[in-house]
Formats: structure tokens, sequence, C-alpha cells
């Protein structure tokens, strides 16, 4: 009835669920309703007799590792297509087409003021945000820098 989870490199969720599987417990809200012993402003839930431990069925587990660093600005873990290793990305930031576009309406607003249309250039959340491998040096994703998000 129960099917057995498989193991990967770099899951600690698996091991953690499999050794404390039996104490997660599962009740629906009829359940949970009847449970309940009503007192003003407060609720206290009875205790069931037989608790019911989750399956392996009834546990869905979510990825630790994202398919590319796309729409990231911050570094994440990803499995490398080239190397096949499960990595955190190395981020390099620099000023792409909407940092120029923020930068010349800078200059534009300002009246000529140079020095602050630099600031899109030396700001770093004005930059895009480049992902690559640390192992074998592949970009990985690429998350550009929006005026108007």
């Amino acid at each position: 009835m129960n099917k057995p989870m498989q193991q990967s490199d770099g899951d600690e969720i698996f091991i953690h669920i499999q050794n404390n599987a039996d104490q997660y417990n599962i009740q629906s809200s009829d359940e949970k309703n009847q449970n309940q012993i009503m007192i003003p402003d407060q609720v206290i839930e009875a205790k069931t007799a037989n608790p019911k431990p989750m399956t392996f069925d009834q546990i869905r587990l979510v990825s630790s590792t994202q398919v590319s660093g796309d729409g990231h600005a911050k570094s994440v873990r990803v499995q490398c297509p080239q190397c096949k290793q499960k990595v955190d990305t190395v981020i390099i930031r620099k000023p792409g087409t909407q940092t120029y576009l923020a930068s010349c309406i800078l200059l534009l607003c300002s009246f000529g003021l140079v020095c602050i249309s630099c600031l899109p250039c030396i700001i770093d959340d004005c930059k895009d945000v480049l992902h690559s491998c640390p192992k074998c040096k592949i970009p990985l994703g690429k998350t550009q820098f929006k005026i108007l998000d």
C-alpha cells in the first residue's frame, strides 16, 4: 500500500520524513470539529485515542532545487545541467539596458546633472543578475532589472 520514497542527493527532508513519518497526523475538518470543546474565549482540543500515522502516499515533497536562476535576485540552489551537481548559483550583477535607460531618464529629469544620472549604474538593485554554476561556470539564468515592475 505504501509506496517507497526514493532519495536523491541533497534532499535532507527525505531523512526527516522517513524517521518521523509516524508523528504526522491527518485529521479531516469534521473530526476536528467533533473533538473541540468550546469554552468562552478558548478552544481546547481533545486528543484522539488512536491517532492515524501519515503514510508516504499522503506526504507531498517540495523540491529543494530550482530549474534555473531566472527571476531570482539572490543565489538559488539548482541542479546544473552540465555537471549534474546540486549547487548554489554564483551571482554577478551587471548593468543592463533598463539600467542605462533609467540613467538617461534621470539625466533628462535632473537637467543634465551627471552625478545623479550615474546612480542606477552604482546601485545593485538596478542591475541585471546573472546566475552561473560555481563548478563549471556555465550560465544558469538571468534576472533583468525592470524600471516599471
